[in-house]
């Protein structure tokens, strides 16, 4: 009687590139898992386009822009084990700067984490910035995330600043009504986009000017135009406003204010250092009376480490960190 050997082959395990077809859905559950806490309106808005993704996975070839690989869209490695992805990595070029690449969503299921898989995938992640010819490596890791943090020390990342985003569900019952010292504040509009980047490039520390380089489009996005405010109020549309704060004929200041009726207000300040202790707390007293109007939705706000005298304020009129994160960047071979 002849026998029969049955050989169950088992499922691959370890490290390999992703493959957006068929692993996207996996990984936005991994990130979804590992991420979910700390996730902003903005953050859960970029997880569905994520998922969205995922479902349109086996498309993408077909719908990318003609000459657009899929490794530009979406790139990285993972770890599988018997099948299953339990780590992930991704990372994507900076398209305005092309040499620059973003890794993010370092993420490995917890019952995997302590067994290097993190560290490996990095180390993979690096290997590839390098092929590609890469200059820089960036990424952001929570300041609380003592074990992250330590690993891409190890890996050679330095830190740049840290970043706060914090959050107020409603808006303060008493703020202050006027402002201190001669100056004049006014709504800018794009003709003043010059001022703004000269403001931009004294008020900013180097380290800020590298890690967020804006360029000449990003000036022009100044208040919204009268009938687009008023038609906000009436029916409910979004609206940017944004004050200049002038010494005589010199812009010191600028103040934001987006209007976003069916989701979460921001406010932003930038202020000459000379004037952020006198004039942080006050400036953001406005924004916050010029959102009383609309409806009442939570308030978000993200400030860096130059910004001591902002965030306190804040803190003051009732916003709590949401998450703290720090900044960090790697070399990965000299400019040319």
């Amino acid at each position: 009687m002849a026998s029969m050997i049955l050989t169950i082959s088992k499922k691959p395990s370890g490290p390999r590139p992703l493959d957006i077809r068929r692993d996207l859905k996996q990984v936005v559950a991994l990130i979804e898992e590992t991420f979910g806490p700390e996730l902003d309106a903005a953050g859960w808005a970029a997880l569905r386009e994520l998922r969205m993704t995922a479902v349109l996975s086996p498309l993408l070839g077909l719908l990318s822009p003609p000459g657009q690989r899929l490794n530009d869209i979406l790139n990285g490695f993972v770890w599988v084990e018997d099948g299953e992805i339990v780590g992930n990595v991704t990372v994507q070029r900076i398209p305005q700067f092309p040499s620059r690449y973003i890794i993010a969503n370092v993420a490995v299921k917890r019952s995997y984490r302590g067994r290097g898989i993190a560290s490996e995938l990095m180390r993979m992640t690096l290997d590839y910035i390098a092929a590609q010819s890469g200059a820089w490596a960036m990424l952001q890791v929570r300041e609380d995330n003592e074990i992250a943090r330590g690993m891409y020390q190890r890996l050679g990342f330095a830190e740049i600043m840290t970043e706060y985003r914090l959050c107020a569900q409603t808006l303060p019952h008493t703020l202050a009504s006027s402002l201190p010292g001669e100056a004049r504040l006014r709504p800018l509009d794009d003709g003043d986009w010059q001022d703004v980047r000269y403001l931009l490039n004294r008020a900013l520390p180097q380290a800020a000017r590298w890690w967020l380089p804006t360029r000449a489009a990003g000036f022009r996005r100044n208040t919204s135009s009268g009938i687009r405010r008023r038609l906000s109020r009436w029916f409910g549309v979004g609206h940017k406003m944004r004050w200049g704060l002038f010494f005589d004929a010199e812009l010191m200041g600028v103040l934001d204010v987006d209007v976003l009726v069916y989701n979460e207000h921001r406010i932003d300040l930038l202020l000459h250092p000379g004037l952020r202790e006198g004039w942080s707390k006050p400036l953001l007293a406005l924004a916050l009376r010029y959102l009383q109007p609309y409806p009442h939705r939570p308030i978000n706000a993200i400030l860096f480490d130059y910004q001591q005298p902002a965030i306190e304020a804040l803190r003051e009129f009732g916003f709590k960190p949401f998450v703290t994160l720090v900044n960090m960047r790697k070399r990965i071979r000299a400019a040319a």
